[in-house]
């Protein structure tokens, strides 16, 4: 059985994974909440509907659309796409097209006089035409298979329509997940680097320290009880968010502190590696917590979660103490 020692070191260091998850995932927020890169994938998702680069007049009308049109503030322009909408919803999506190759005025007039009993199959027959004179060759091969799944009705074609439409977007939250991935690689790397966060040191730090140990699990088991962290500070100053909520000095020690001595400070983590095998453990250690930011935050609560109920039943009297007998 693991010694409860070793699953101390291993909270503090899932749980310091945490802390660096949370703040690279604020960190990517807040670029999202600048660069707007929903919006821009969304986007990229529309232009591949529609046929590609070559047929960004149809894009663009798709956007100019009153009903596209009024789900994003101020006017439409290609070249800055910054206030484009995140999300279009699919039934949206799929009357704008519709009205894009059949346009409603057109499509009233052509059903005025026609029966009720036939105005369906007459829409869907309407539509099949018009799609072959938009000239996009792309559009029209992926729209007349799901006209043609729909019969003559027309409500059936728009759900086809849909589904296309929901196909094409898991596609683009797959873009979307993978470029947030590497977003936060970076994030993660520049971050263990600068706050000097190498999973290796630190491990050695917990297991020798007793009291940082104690701190850092306190303050996880306040997260699991609490079932988060207060991330209130980890954009604006990750360095002390880190060292407030994980007990955990992180940073470079480029000489001994005040009151530190020559023997302590030789032994400090903190300090720059003098030596080839100590900056292969040092690149190795911080590359080990790259691994771990890019686990993401979730993950980690989980295992914190996990391995804080194993640690309770190897360490019971932490939770409940035997009660003294009274005699």
């Amino acid at each position: 059985m693991l010694g409860s020692d070793t699953l101390d070191v291993a909270v503090g260091l899932i749980f310091l994974f945490l802390l660096l998850s949370l703040v690279c995932s604020s960190i990517k927020e807040a670029l999202e909440t600048v660069l707007k890169y929903r919006a821009r994938f969304l986007y990229r998702g529309i232009v591949e509907l529609f046929g590609g680069a070559d047929r960004t007049d149809m894009v663009d009308a798709f956007y100019l659309h009153p009903i596209i049109n009024a789900l994003f503030p101020g006017p439409y322009n290609p070249n800055h796409r910054g206030n484009l909408p995140a999300y279009i919803p699919a039934r949206a999506f799929s009357l704008v097209l519709v009205d894009l190759i059949h346009p409603a005025s057109e499509r009233l007039a052509g059903l005025a006089a026609v029966p009720e009993a036939d105005r369906a199959a007459t829409a869907v027959a309407q539509l099949r035409a018009a799609v072959g004179k938009i000239g996009n060759p792309s559009l029209e091969r992926a729209i007349l298979p799901l006209i043609a799944a729909g019969g003559n009705d027309i409500a059936l074609v728009r759900e086809h329509i849909e589904a296309w439409f929901n196909g094409t977007m898991d596609r683009v939250s797959g873009w979307y997940k993978r470029w947030t991935q590497i977003i936060i690689a970076c994030i993660g790397l520049l971050l263990a680097v600068i706050l000097n966060v190498d999973a290796i040191s630190i491990g050695r730090y917990l297991y020798t320290d007793q009291v940082q140990r104690a701190v850092i699990v306190a303050q996880a088991g306040t997260a699991v009880q609490n079932k988060g962290v207060n991330t209130g500070t980890a954009l604006t100053d990750p360095l002390g968010f880190i060292q407030l909520q994980g007990g955990v000095p992180v940073g470079w020690v480029l000489e001994p502190e005040k009151g530190q001595s020559p023997a302590d400070f030789a032994h400090d983590w903190r300090k720059v590696p003098r030596t080839p095998q100590s900056w292969v453990l040092k690149i190795a250690g911080i590359l080990l917590t790259l691994f771990a930011i890019s686990l993401g935050a979730p993950f980690w609560f989980d295992v914190l979660n996990k391995i804080m109920v194993i640690r309770s039943t190897v360490k019971p009297d932490e939770k409940s103490p035997d009660e003294k007998s009274k005699s």
